[in-house]
């Protein structure tokens, strides 16, 4: 927009702004309000910082290089690290001191997944920092009962809520102006004694009247015994709810703390909702057309409505009705990427979005001994005891790289395990968006956008949906196989970093889900010309000449690299050079020592259609009929049956190597979780084949359509 003064700027120092917008956005400010930094434990700075700015950065970078845009981020950058040096911690300080050790190699207070507390210290002196009230269980910073004991074992009743019994401090100062009345309201598993200026107060006391405080700055100690799961523990000034009032600090704040505290609260809000709204208007500037509008408005609209609903379920059927958006009039400049993701990305973001908000600020007591139960474990080893390299144990029985997400989206977003649904639903939308690509690559943008609709019905509907969220790395891993596929897919006419950048993101996919190799490697056939039909696989003088080799190498020699890499950290910690070696390889290996070659076949069989189903045992699913039609329609395309070997290599192969890891192993529990790497290139398939076929249909027509003039006009016309 030239109101916004925009500049010509390179994609590297886009990228530059994006980094300083992220770090300016999620940077804790010591003045908390509700904007003010991680973690993002508030529902409207969790929709707005951790999901609305990424999608922004990634389809509206361009913004970033606006005056307006810099300076934003300029003064937010400056002014929270002024308030780093000037001002005290507004909250209280909560420690949670268990008379024995609750958490494996710990050596002192467990720790909340808070970055402003003592996340480094072996023994922080403060497990959180409470700046909003914990109204109920949920909203305590617990979240370290899903740890192991020391034991390392399976935690007993006594070590978990409701069996366990915590003690826990709130600790801090407060500033009253003037006289006031201080009641501190708890639930009836938290018995609580409150110390004001190191005057004791007991619960039959508080029970009786209210706590009166003179004016000035008292200290203020809240020392309770946590049992059950009935938790509740409200500070109240006068009857109002008193950490919103900015009253309440960590520290005893300085004069000048207190002379200026009262006119700053707004500060990081304003600049938040400033550089949030101009973002928003440049991008709608950049739609530009009236019809997408109103339809991206009024789909989201009505799918966020329908989501509230419920359990969202009319909410997830609406998702197929994006399908009408192929009947819109879509500008040219339009039919790409960002129109796409106007059109149906926004709806889909919308419902995940809602569907996920209520999690915010909120833990989650996992169920013991689940996967995602053991990814969250690691990931606490991880990121606050500093096992970075180990990453939570030494050889990899569950899959390694996820267990870093999760840990890197707890640091965003606290103890809540929100930021795994925005990350699975962004991933999800990843895979529509290559999907689109592909087929708009071959059959047009309005079935690319029939592609990318159909990927995510299956994803709403399906046996996919529960996944969303969860916290297991199928759909990590899905998805950065798909963005891999999309870079390779623009690497083949321009320079090597997108070939590179490739091979990084096949690379990463592999680590963080093994299973997926073979598929990774097969990123590097997108170095065919893209339209390259698989009839002339077998003539390699056809496509040798126009196959973009830069793109086939630096996916194969950088995944090559990351296996390298990766065995040699095995070797690092166990003396073996070996890959798979402390995995789950042998468990789960089709074929087993001794075990009779029909036997194998049917493992195999079984195996597959599995994946293709998306259910254990396999079944008949409707919503797994495009996975089911993407594999027959890609091996009678090899076999060479008529239009349907017209289709382009590059997907039907890459459809056929998602499968190939299946022929190998095969996956168990959580149904679903296992078809999610092939459900886009599936769909792909199967939009481009009816492409083909109406194509096909089409030519014939004109034929057919002058024999009958040619009758017509030698018979006269019929009368009925």
């Amino acid at each position: 927009m030239a109101t916004l003064n925009q500049r010509p700027a390179s994609s590297f120092w886009l990228w530059i702004w994006g980094l300083a917008a992220t770090a300016a956005l999620l940077w804790p400010s010591r003045i908390s309000g509700p904007f003010d930094g991680v973690p993002l434990d508030g529902t409207a700075e969790a929709i707005l910082v951790g999901a609305v700015f990424p999608a922004l950065v990634w389809l509206h970078p361009r913004f970033l290089a606006t005056r307006l845009a810099r300076a934003c981020i300029m003064a937010l950058l400056g002014w929270k690290a002024l308030t780093m040096v000037a001002f005290v911690q507004d909250g209280w300080c909560v420690r949670f001191a268990p008379a024995a050790q609750i958490v494996k190699d710990s050596t002192g207070a467990p720790h909340s997944w808070d970055v402003r507390a003592d996340w480094r210290a072996a023994d922080p002196t403060c497990s959180a920092i409470m700046t909003r009230p914990y109204d109920e269980f949920s909203r305590f910073p617990a979240w370290f009962f899903n740890l192991p004991p020391p034991s390392e074992s399976w935690p007993s009743a006594t070590e978990r809520p409701p069996g366990a019994i915590t003690p826990m401090t709130a600790s801090g100062f407060i500033h009253a102006r003037q006289p006031g009345v201080l009641q501190i309201v708890t639930g009836p598993d938290v018995a609580a004694t409150v110390s004001v200026a190191g005057r004791s107060v007991s619960p039959d006391q508080q029970r009786r009247s209210a706590i009166r405080v003179e004016a000035g700055v008292q200290k203020i100690l809240v020392e309770t015994t946590l049992t059950g799961d009935r938790w509740q523990l409200v500070p109240l000034w006068n009857g109002a709810e008193l950490l919103s009032a900015q009253m309440a600090t960590v520290q005893r704040p300085s004069g000048f703390d207190l002379a200026v505290r009262p006119w700053i609260t707004w500060v990081s809000g304003v600049l938040v909702l400033v550089l949030g709204l101009a973002w928003l208007v440049s991008f709608i500037d950049r739609i530009g057309n009236a019809d997408v509008l109103a339809w991206t408005v009024g789909a989201s609209a009505c799918i966020g409505l329908l989501a509230a609903t419920g359990d969202g379920q009319l909410g997830r059927w609406a998702i197929a009705g994006l399908l009408a958006a192929v009947f819109l009039r879509i500008p040219t400049r339009l039919r790409n990427t960002f129109g796409a993701f106007a059109l149906i990305g926004i709806p889909w973001l919308t419902l995940i979005i809602v569907v996920s908000a209520p999690l915010a600020g909120r833990f989650t007591l996992y169920d013991v001994g689940s996967d995602f139960w053991t990814f969250q474990r690691s990931a606490y080893r991880i990121v606050m005891q500093g096992y970075w390299l180990e990453g939570g144990s030494q050889t990899f029985w569950f899959q390694p790289l996820y267990r870093w997400m999760a840990g890197g989206l707890h640091v965003i977003f606290g103890d809540s395990s929100v930021g795994e649904a925005f990350w699975d639903g962004a991933w999800v939308l990843v895979m529509a968006m290559f999907s689109f690509n592909l087929t708009k690559a071959v059959a047009g943008f309005r079935w690319g956008l029939g592609a990318a609709v159909m990927t995510l019905t299956i994803f709403a509907l399906g046996t996919a949906w529960v996944h969303i969220g969860r916290g297991l790395s199928e759909i990590s891993s899905a998805g950065l196989i798909s963005l891999a596929a999309l870079v390779a897919l623009r690497s083949r006419r321009r320079s090597w970093r997108l070939a590179i950048a490739a091979g990084v993101l096949g690379t990463l996919a592999f680590y963080t889900r093994l299973n997926n190799l073979p598929m990774a490697f097969a990123v590097a056939v997108f170095g065919l010309p893209v339209r390259q039909p698989v009839r002339t696989l077998f003539r390699p003088g056809t496509w040798v000449r126009r196959t973009s080799w830069r793109t086939v190498a630096a996916v194969t020699l950088t995944l090559g690299l990351g296996l390298l890499l990766f065995a040699w950290r095995t070797w690092y910690y166990t003396g073996v050079f070996s890959v798979f070696y402390g995995t789950q390889r042998d468990l789960l290996a089709i074929w087993q020592p001794g075990m009779a070659a029909g036997t194998v076949l049917a493992r195999m069989a079984g195996s597959v259609m599995m994946v293709l189903t998306m259910n254990d045992p396999a079944r008949f699913d409707p919503f797994a009929l495009p996975l089911l039609l993407g594999a027959a329609i890609s091996v009678l395309a090899i076999v060479g049956v008529p239009r349907l070997r017209e289709l382009a290599i590059a997907p039907v192969v890459f459809c056929l190597s998602g499968l190939a890891g299946s022929l190998v192993a095969r996956g168990s529990a959580y149904p679903g979780r296992f078809s999610f790497h092939v459900i886009a290139v599936s769909c792909a398939i199967v939009t481009c084949a009816a492409a083909l076929v109406r194509e096909s249909g089409v030519r014939k027509a004109p034929r057919r359509s002058a024999a009958s003039l040619r009758a017509t006009a030698a018979t006269g016309p019929t009368i009925s």
